[in-house]
């Protein structure tokens, strides 16, 4: 059987025989598939189980199998909590101490080390420490380092007793220098409390003139660093005390040891520096004894001490060190130390705005002349030089920020990169051309102004067009620049809301890029507001792939992209001649073609692909496009009702004419349109709610769909339903208090700015209207004008509804769980069930992603998936019974039944555990369904799942019991008449018998 095919028990039983196994080889790969395992059932009942067997097979096997043990536990750290009988599993790893073998006893410690989250105060284990630390062998004296090392990290206790051991080893004169070197860096865990923290620190310092010696200074500045950085306390000292290093030890390693301690610690707490530790710093810049290396590394560490949202320390004004280095940094002729002194100018330039505007003005200025200086040199030889193209890499992020700042310098940088692939100064297809067009994307997005990237279309264009001219044997390159230069077309028309012309979509289908490359632009494409080449695209390359599945997904992919262009088409605010009869039509035929999606991609759904975001989020586009038909169509009834000049001529009254009572047809299509629109709101903030792994952009796109949906209902009670009602009844609208925020793209501003037309028309028609005439066509016109403002702008699709970059779930385990032949659970109405909940968060993030341009420009979005956006801080389990059918019992009063049961547990390496006691009081079939939900770090909850349904029994062990009564009783009085019958038979008899 394979491995993904086994359960639990049997895995473990095919793992124990190989660890009785006579052959060492399957000992071996018996315990080397433990980690395997537990990855794959990461609950305690088999984590306990199986550990204790490794212990077993430590305490009765040679010295390579605990080797072996003592790697699996290493790698199974956070699984270690999850072990029951620490006693027991402390007692068969203890008992190879004793053993005459050095090796073993070293192994022993190593374990005992590895495992200390579980016994970090066990005593004996504390006390075999020590004497390990004055054991003569070196192994297992090494050994005893590791153990001293992870108990202190894990125990105040045992931190605070061996901290004088430690000392006395460390000044004792027996001790060998090597063994002092490996004994320092267990003093960066004495931060428990400030006076072990503080004797700690006392005696690393004396060892810095007792022990002048380079490796000493280098391990005992780096643990007094991390000490600081645990303690906090005592960072400025450290501060301070690396600065003289710095500036005083003549020994290069020393000083750049320095430089990186100081790095360490700018990242770490930056607001505790001073103005002068930053000034200290910059004039030891000027020491003749630096060279080029360590006045790069000066410039990186004052780099991240400004490079902080918070304020920090620095001096700001003019003729300041700070300033004046890099002012004579940023020319340098070393290109590393001029990069850096231009990404230490715009972080310079966030930070002056405390100071005034001017000043920072003038700030951004000059790193803006700095970086137009840099970037031709750089880029000329970007090439040919690994120190110019690592510069170049220095340089480009501080663009971005530059452009972030002020919002005048972003036209100048940008036509500065694109210049440089024009002259050709660059090679198009090269490294270089990528890093350029990547960082042209992120200013674009990252600028304040709109429609900057339009006046570069004719140039984005012209080299688009000379890249699929080149023949180049590196394809992969050239393709790659030209989705990029795609991209970045997108981009100049969703600036403005304007649709892409055909002399691109033609070049582009004409072209040599393959279909993959298609695919991706096609992507970026509808994420863009693109959709008509989207659906060309999506056509283009359905009938090219190999499985079914993907069929479907492009099929459906192509019918989204056809239904959007239309509406983006006929609703664009550009589109003079607008139809209230055409636009109701392709209306209807885009909801069709969202009809036809969504057939397509129930098919597309594999196993391992359940698209459920996806086919949620089209479904409810879908139903907010009806909304809107729907809207266009009640507003065409005002033709056929009665002008209200005339409504009583016509046998109608004004209390119960079309155009404004309650039971009118137009009201009663309104009142369906408001209610439509309200229950759409309602399901897109249920998909906010269980779309946990998607990312923040996404979310922004979901929110703003859902108030798009939420203000047409509050432009419809507005202006229709509130005129049945008092004036009072209308409430004011914060629609147009939304801000744009630097995090928003350009879809989302867009959103925002129709918000605040569609509120701007709402309180003119308002200040206009008297509540004490009818309805007119002024009041269906304007609700028109709201809906084609909202469907104006070109539907952006998000991130997550093509690529996840991380994904959650949660297992759950639960008993009594269901059995395999799906029968019920038993239980007797008089007792209560107890059931345990045990669950596993699982997280698995994008190994790699393939959009060459990033469209969410945030830092954390750009890490591979090395960084997550949210993650589980609390699990709420919630247990809700439900009766399937309940047996007639007489006598019995039949009671409510309880309300659910809510739990919220705190997952402690990604493992919780919780119990719940349900009550069954009337016989029957119950549904019992456990479901979860997560609470982020923020402290938002989330529906996230999963639901587990399992089928409980209740019966009465008292009607059992009178049944089995009645029925004794039913056949005693069967066998009564049987036995009279037979009493008369022989009475019978004996009369027949002839007297002797």
């Amino acid at each position: 059987m394979e491995e993904h095919q086994q359960d639990a028990n049997s895995a473990l039983i095919e793992l124990d025989k190989g660890l009785r196994a006579s052959k060492v080889g399957e000992q071996c790969e018996a315990i080397v598939r433990f980690p395997s395992l537990f990855a794959r059932f990461p609950f305690p009942i088999l984590i306990n189980s199986a550990f204790l067997k490794l212990a077993d097979t430590f305490r009765t096997g040679n010295n390579f199998i605990r080797l072996c043990i003592l790697r699996v536990a290493q790698q199974s750290t956070k699984h270690l909590d999850k072990i029951l009988n620490v006693d027991e599993f402390m007692k068969r790893i203890y008992i190879v101490i004793h053993s005459n073998d050095p090796y073993a006893r070293a192994l022993t410690l190593r374990m005992l080390g590895s495992v200390s989250c579980m016994i970090s105060e066990k005593k004996n284990a504390h006390h075999s420490i020590q004497q390990g630390l004055d054991s003569h062998d070196r192994v297992e004296q090494d050994a005893a380092i590791f153990a001293t090392t992870q108990f202190a990290s894990h125990s105040q206790q045992f931190a605070s007793s061996i901290c004088n051991k430690i000392a006395m080893m460390l000044q004792g004169l027996s001790t060998p220098l090597e063994v002092k070197l490996k004994l320092i860096p267990v003093l960066q865990h004495m931060h428990f409390d400030v006076q072990v923290s503080s004797k700690a620190r006392t005696i690393l310092h004396d060892l810095l003139p007792s022990y002048p010696a380079q490796d000493f200074i280098l391990t005992t500045l780096g643990t007094l660093t991390q000490l600081a950085i645990h303690s906090l306390v005592d960072i400025p000292a450290q501060v301070t005390l690396l600065l003289q290093y710095l500036r005083c030890d003549p020994r290069e390693a020393v000083k750049s040891d320095s430089l990186h301690n100081l790095n360490l610690l700018a990242g770490k707490a930056p607001h505790l520096w001073t103005v002068q530790n930053s000034t200290t710093l910059c004039e030891a810049y000027k020491l003749s004894t630096l060279s080029n290396s360590l006045k790069r590394e000066i410039l990186r560490v004052l780099c991240t001490l400004t490079s902080t949202e918070s304020l920090v320390q620095v001096d700001m004004e003019e003729g300041g060190s700070i300033l004046e280095l890099c002012r004579q940094c940023c020319f340098d002729f070393d290109v590393i130390q001029a990069a850096l002194a231009t990404k230490l100018f715009a972080s310079l330039s966030k930070h002056a705005k405390h100071v005034s505007k001017s000043h920072q003005n003038r700030l951004n200025e000059e790193a803006t002349v700095a970086a137009e200086s840099l970037l031709p040199l750089l880029a000329a030889s970007c090439e040919n030089s690994a120190v110019d193209k690592k510069a170049l890499k220095i340089v480009l992020p501080a663009l971005k920020s530059l452009c972030e700042v002020s919002s005048d310098v972003d036209f100048r940088l940008i036509r500065l990169l694109l210049s440089l692939l024009v002259n050709e100064d660059v090679p198009l297809g090269s490294p270089t051309s990528v890093m350029l067009l990547q960082a042209t994307a992120d200013m674009g997005l990252s600028s304040n102004r709109m429609g900057v990237m339009a006046n570069f279309r004719k140039q984005m264009f012209e080299l688009f067009e000379a890249t699929i001219k080149i023949d180049k044997k590196d394809a992969e390159s050239i393709q790659k620049v030209a989705s990029l230069l795609c991209v970045l077309l997108f981009m100049t028309h969703w600036e403005d809301g304007s649709l892409i012309d055909g002399k691109l979509q033609e070049k582009l289908l004409n072209s040599h890029l393959n279909h993959w490359i298609f695919y991706r632009i096609a992507r970026q494409a509808s994420r863009m507001g693109q959709h008509k080449i989207a659906n060309q695209l999506f056509t283009a390359i359905s009938d090219s792939v190999a499985s079914e599945q993907h069929y479907f997904w492009l099929i459906a992919l192509s019918d989204i992209s056809l239904a959007e262009s239309a509406v983006s088409f006929h609703f664009n605010v550009s589109n003079a001649t607008w139809d209230k009869t055409r636009n109701l039509g392709e209306l209807n035929k885009a909801i069709h073609h969202y009809h036809k999606a969504e057939t397509s991609l129930m098919a597309a759904v594999t196993p391992n692909h359940n698209l459920l975001f996806q086919c949620e989020y089209i479904r409810l586009r879908r139903e907010s496009l009806q909304a809107h038909a729907q809207l266009i169509s009640a507003c065409s009834l005002i033709r056929t009702c009665p002008p209200p000049a005339i409504s009583t001529m016509t046998g109608g009254s004004p209390g119960s004419d079309g155009s404004g009572s309650n039971s009118g047809i137009l009201f009663t299509q309104m009142k369906s349109c408001a209610e439509w629109f309200m229950a759409v709101d309602k399901s897109y903030s249920k998909l906010h709610m269980t779309s946990f792994d998607s990312d923040p952009r996404t979310l922004s796109i979901i929110e703003i769909l859902q108030q798009a949906c939420s203000i047409m209902a509050y432009a419809i009670d507005l202006l229709i339903l509130s005129r049945s009602q008092n004036a009072s009844t209308r409430q004011n609208s914060n629609f147009d208090s939304a801000e744009e925020t630097s995090d928003d793209n350009f879809y989302t501003r867009a959103m925002k700015r129709n918000f605040s037309a569609v509120m701007s028309k709402l309180e003119q028609a308002v200040h206009a209207d008297n509540l004490s005439l009818p309805l007119s066509h002024t009041h269906t016109e304007c609700l028109m004008q709201c809906s084609s403002l909202l469907l104006s702008t070109p539907h952006s699709f998000p991130r997550y509804f093509y690529q996840s970059l991380q994904t959650t779930n949660i297992k759950l385990a639960i008993s009594p769980g269901q059995r395999f032949n799906k029968a019920p659970v038993t239980v007797e109405i008089n007792q209560r069930l107890a059931l345990k909940v045990e669950g596993v968060v699982q997280h698995t993030s994008a190994t790699s992603h393939d959009d060459d341009v990033i469209m969410n420009v945030r830092d954390d979005e750009r890490k591979e998936g090395r960084s997550k956006f949210r993650e589980v801080s609390r699990v709420k389990l919630v247990v809700a019974k439900s009766n399937q059918g309940q047996t007639k019992v007489n006598n019995v009063k039949i009671s409510e039944s309880d309300g659910d049961l809510e739990q919220i547990v705190e997952p402690h390496n990604d493992y919780f555990s919780t119990q719940f006691v349900i009550s069954f009081p009337v016989a029957g079939l119950y549904t019992v369904v456990v479901e979860a939900g997560v609470k982020d770090s923020d402290g938002v909850w989330w529906k996230t799942g999963p639901k587990e349904n399992i089928l409980i029994k209740a019966y009465d062990d008292n009607v059992r019991i009178q049944q089995q009564q009645q029925q004794q009783q039913q056949s005693s009085q069967a066998a009564e008449p049987s036995n009279q019958f037979a009493s008369l038979m022989s009475l019978r008899e004996q009369s027949r018998t002839p007297l002797p």
